[in-house]
């Protein structure tokens, strides 16, 4: 069984504490998933991974992908109003080049589950099913109080192991909207698992949703109408660090004074959604896009 997970994100610090979050996220998905590919979306100076690297316990499975501002730009067709982290466009340019038969999508405030716990709940999945995962919240003080108030990345997975055992499921459900019958549970995006004849039928994000808010409702909802099934988890246990606000919603400012214009229309992201509208070429699948492994 081969696993592949796309993460996202730019080097704003948006919520506080990115550098933390993320490297407790990246350590944990390296540890986890044979393919791993991190992309890096406009940010204003380096990669947020070359902030960190020093922290991370890299095993040659990372992909790591940078657009910068300009390429950003071009690729968003120069739209001033699109999300400054544009997650459908990134994410999709990792789920085109991902080579294994499951794949996920998942967020850098995440810390990954456990490979054995992860194997056994694919072990029972329906490869014509899209699935979303619940995720079990965590503050810094918890994670400080245990590592006697330090970060401890080195020994990151004892953390890890702690809120396992110290944690209970979080059932969450949501509704957005009137007519939204496919959010399922309350942020739903932060982990969506399916086989990758599901994400290749679909195409993918809906890459017209360049603003930020409902695309990953959207693309549950584009699940259900291209006849895959849709269903909520509640394992195995993964963990979202909790942050403020900031980076991905409507007029969210970072730390570079950059802020989100436009929300995404709510009727074209879920009422009117019916099959993808994506070209064969959706993840930019004509560009061959450079990375390094890590």
């Amino acid at each position: 069984m081969k696993i592949s997970a796309v993460i996202v994100s730019r080097n704003d610090n948006y919520g506080g504490y990115l550098n933390e979050r993320a490297t407790y996220c990246l350590n944990s998905a390296i540890d986890t998933y044979d393919e791993v590919f991190y992309v890096d979306w406009n940010s204003p100076t380096n990669s947020l991974l070359y902030d960190i690297k020093d922290n991370i316990t890299f095993k040659g499975n990372l992909k790591h992908i940078i657009i910068n501002p300009e390429i950003a730009s071009i690729l968003t067709n120069h739209n001033p109003k699109a999300q400054k982290c544009c997650e459908v466009l990134a994410r999709n340019i990792g789920l085109r080049r991902m080579t294994s038969e499951w794949m996920v999508s998942t967020n850098i405030d995440i810390i990954a589950p456990k490979r054995k716990d992860l194997e056994k709940t694919i072990k029972l999945l329906d490869k014509q099913c899209f699935y979303t995962i619940s995720r079990r919240s965590v503050d810094w003080d918890i994670i400080l109080n245990f590592n006697n108030g330090e970060y401890n990345f080195k020994e990151w997975e004892k953390t890890r192991e702690y809120l396992i055992k110290n944690s209970e499921e979080r059932h969450f459900d949501e509704i957005v909207m009137e007519g939204d019958n496919y959010s399922l549970i309350n942020c739903c995006g932060d982990y969506q698992i399916a086989h990758k004849n599901i994400w290749y039928d679909i195409k993918g994000f809906e890459e017209e949703l360049i603003y930020p808010g409902h695309a990953d409702t959207n693309i549950q909802k584009k699940a259900v109408m291209h006849g895959f099934g849709l269903k909520a988890l509640y394992n195995p246990a993964f963990f979202h660090i909790n942050h403020g606000t900031g980076g991905g919603g409507f007029l969210d400012y970072d730390k570079f004074g950059q802020k989100n214009q436009q929300y995404q229309d709510y009727y074209r992201a879920i009422i009117y959604q019916k099959e993808t509208e994506n070209s064969e070429l959706w993840g930019f699948g004509d560009i061959e896009i450079e990375f390094e492994t890590l």
